[in-house]
C-alpha cells in the first residue's frame, strides 16, 4: 500500500516560490503524478490522507483525474480539515473507501474571484460571471455524480460557505463512515513520498530573511543546497546523554555539540566540548596512560608523606634522649621513675553551716536556765 499525505495547499509549481519564501510549501499536480509514477506495478492501492483547505482549480481537477486515471484502488481519509478544491479530491475514491476522523471539519463553497481587476467593463463583467456560473455548475455537476445527494442541497450547502463536521460529511455523501478511536500504535508505511510534513502549522513555519534568500537562490540554481544537520544522542559511559550535530558518519573535532563539559563514551573515548563546540576526542590509550600517570604520582605522593613522618618520628626521638643525657643518663632516669609516688589527695570535710537559730518559748527558755543551773551544781560536787 503507498500511502499519499496531502496536507497542504494546492496550487500550481509556478506559485511554490511564493509559499517557500514564507516557510511553507505547496502541493501540485507534478508532485502527484511523481508520486503515482513511483508506485511499482504490484502495489495496487493507494491510501490519501487530506489536511488541506484547498486552492488552485486547475490544480485540484487535474489532482482528481491523476488518481481516478491511476488504475489503482484509491482511499480516502480526512485527518483535518477539507474544504474547497480538497473535498474534489476527496471524492476521486468510491463512497465506500471515503473515511473522516471524528474531529474532521468540511467546508464546500460556490466558486469566486480572489481579486477581480481594477477596470473592468460591463463586457468583463459580465464575462466574468459567465465564468463563475460555469464553474458552479461544473463542481455540482460532480459533487451530485460522486455523493448521490441532490443539486439543490448541495447547492445549498455551497451557498451557506459554512465549516460542518464529519456527522454532516456523511448526510450529503462525502464520506461513508467515521475512523473508530483506537490505542495509540505506530504504523510505519509501506511507502512514503515527500509530500509529508511534521505540521501544518504556519506559525511554527517561519523564516528568517537570510534563509529565505538561501531558498530563494537553491530555487534559482544559484546557490547549493546544504544537507541539513541531524542531531546525533550519543549515550556515554555514565548514562549521561550528549547531543551532537551532524548529518551522518563519526563525530568529529568542530562539531556543534551540548551540552559543555567532558564525555567517556562507550568505546572509552573521552569527547571535551567546550562553548557548543568538540575541541578534543581522546583515544582509549591516551586516557589510560593518563591513569597511568596519575596512580604513579599518587604512589610517589604517599612514599613521600610516609618518609616525612619517619623523620618526624626520628627527630622527636633524639631530643628526648639528648634532655635524659643531660639530667644524668640512664641511672637518673632509673631514679626518677623508680622513686616516683603520686602525691596524695588532701581532703577536708566541709562543715554544715550553723543552723539558724529558731525562736523558743518563754517556757523553753526556763528550762534552758534550769539545766544550766543543775549542770553547775553537780559539776562542782565532783
Amino acid at each position: 500500500m503507498a500511502k499519499l499525505y496531502i496536507n497542504k495547499d494546492i496550487a500550481a509549481d509556478a506559485e511554490r516560490m511564493k509559499y517557500l519564501l514564507t516557510g511553507d510549501d505547496c502541493v501540485s499536480f507534478n508532485d502527484i503524478q511523481t508520486f503515482i509514477d513511483s508506485i511499482s506495478e504490484e502495489d495496487n492501492i493507494i491510501n490519501v490522507e487530506i489536511h488541506s483547505c484547498g486552492g488552485n482549480c486547475l490544480e485540484g481537477y487535474a489532482i482528481y483525474d491523476a488518481l481516478r486515471a491511476s488504475g489503482k484502488e484509491i482511499s480516502c481519509t480526512v485527518v483535518g480539515t477539507c474544504a474547497s478544491m480538497a473535498t474534489v479530491i476527496l471524492l476521486a475514491a468510491p463512497l465506500e473507501r471515503r473515511k473522516s476522523y471524528q474531529h474532521a471539519k468540511f467546508l464546500i463553497h460556490s466558486p469566486f474571484y480572489p481579486q477581480m481587476p481594477k477596470e473592468m467593463t460591463i463586457e468583463k463583467l459580465q464575462k466574468a460571471v459567465d465564468s463563475l456560473k460555469a464553474e458552479q455548475e461544473k463542481i455540482l455537476n460532480l459533487y451530485a455524480d460522486r455523493t448521490g445527494q441532490s443539486r439543490e442541497i448541495l447547492e445549498a450547502q455551497m451557498s451557506k460557505d459554512e465549516w460542518f463536521d464529519a456527522e454532516k460529511a456523511i448526510e450529503l455523501g462525502f464520506v461513508s463512515s467515521i475512523v473508530p478511536a483506537a490505542s495509540a500504535s505506530v504504523s510505519k508505511p509501506e511507502l512514503n513520498s515527500n509530500l509529508n510534513i511534521e505540521s501544518m502549522s504556519k506559525e511554527e513555519k517561519k523564516v528568517t530573511v537570510a534563509q529565505a534568500f538561501h531558498m530563494l537562490g537553491v530555487a534559482l540554481g544559484v546557490v547549493k543546497e546544504t544537507p541539513e544537520a541531524v542531531g546525533m544522542v550519543i549515550t556515554t559511559s555514565t548514562g549521561d546523554e550528549l547531543t551532537v550535530e551532524r548529518e551522518e558518519g563519526e563525530i568529529q573535532v568542530g562539531d556543534p555539540a551540548s551540552p559543555d563539559g567532558e564525555f567517556v563514551l562507550e568505546d572509552g573515548r573521552m569527547v571535551i566540548v567546550v562553548d557548543g563546540v568538540i575541541t578534543e576526542i581522546k583515544d582509549p590509550s591516551s586516557n589510560e596512560e593518563d591513569t597511568q600517570a596519575l596512580k604513579d604520582r599518587i604512589a610517589e605522593l604517599e612514599a613521600e608523606n610516609a618518609s616525612l613522618k619517619s623523620s618526624a618520628k626520628s627527630e622527636t626521638d633524639a631530643r628526648i634522649i639528648a634532655a635524659v643525657e643531660k639530667a644524668g643518663g640512664e641511672a637518673w632516669l632509673k631514679k626518677a621513675t623508680g622513686s616516683y609516688v603520686p602525691a596524695g589527695r588532701s581532703y577536708t570535710p566541709q562543715t554544715k553551716k550553723d543552723e539558724e537559730t529558731k525562736p523558743v518559748s518563754l517556757v523553753e527558755r526556763k528550762l534552758e536556765e534550769a539545766r544550766d543551773k543543775n549542770k553547775k551544781r553537780y559539776s562542782k560536787k565532783v
